[in-house]
């Protein structure tokens, strides 16, 4: 029989880990806590869901969790909660460690993650860590599981959960670029996305090749693909996005 699932923080993130189980199949039972009453209305009367008078009849109605709330509002929201030991809580509470949560969940075991927006669609990355069976089989309806040995690795791939944000703002610019050359809006981007989404589906075919030699295989010398990408390099535009990766790390750190 398939776990009921309670959701602890009923935000962005729940919503769209919600639609990513549903648009995947999963019809489970799924408890949502009482707070934000508009989005768990909707999640109620479009996916299926059912809302808790308290988070404590969360947890009494559930033993699979996903905490899905700010960093800030963590301590207010679990100390006044009874876990027990049969409660597997999957923390998408970025920055905060296992030994933290782990403090605060009593004797419920625990593990981390955080999917990407794209879970909406069953596609991205899905870190998550440890390693446990009941929060793998979960998961992997979302996108790509990716299970990590340390806690350290997992901090490192959260920052993939910043990369959606940041890959739309980009493909807006190259949307806009072509638009204004004169290509209709629409076209210009679907344009842009399936020719990301491509690059990215055919790195993903050719695992045993690095993706610096299928960039290298593409501009090849007198091609325009590598006049373009001769001038990103000169004007070393890449740069600024593993800056803009550095930051977040270490604001997760701190």
């Amino acid at each position: 029989m398939t776990a009921k699932l309670g959701i602890l923080g009923v935000g962005h993130l729940a919503s769209y880990v919600v639609a990513g189980l549903r648009n995947a199949g999963d019809g489970r039972e799924i408890v949502l806590s009482p707070r934000n009453r508009q989005r768990g209305q909707i999640l109620v009367s479009e996916q299926g869901c059912e809302r808790a008078s308290s988070n404590q009849e969360v947890l009494n109605r559930t033993k699979l969790v996903l905490l899905s709330v700010r960093p800030h509002q963590l301590e207010e929201l679990l100390m006044p909660l009874d876990f027990t030991k049969e409660h597997l809580v999957i923390s998408c509470v970025a920055g905060v460690s296992f030994e933290r949560l782990q403090t605060l969940v009593g004797e419920a075991k625990v593990v981390r993650t955080l999917p990407l927006a794209c879970a909406e669609v069953g596609q991205g990355a899905v870190p998550l860590f440890p390693a446990q069976s009941q929060a793998q089989a979960l998961l992997e309806q979302l996108g790509q599981l990716i299970v990590l040995d340390t806690e350290e690795q997992f901090e490192l791939a959260s920052v993939a959960a910043c990369m959606n944000g940041w890959m739309f703002r980009f493909f807006d610019e190259l949307a806009d670029w072509y638009a204004d050359q004169g290509l209709e809006r629409d076209k210009a981007r679907e344009l842009v996305l399936h020719a990301c989404s491509g690059a990215a589906a055919l790195a993903s075919s050719k695992p045993e090749q690095t993706l610096k030699h299928l960039s290298d295989s593409i501009a090849t010398e007198g091609t325009y693909t590598k006049l373009g990408l001769d001038l990103l390099e000169m004007q070393q535009a890449f740069n600024p996005w593993i800056d803009a990766c550095s930051n977040v790390e270490k604001a997760l750190k701190a």
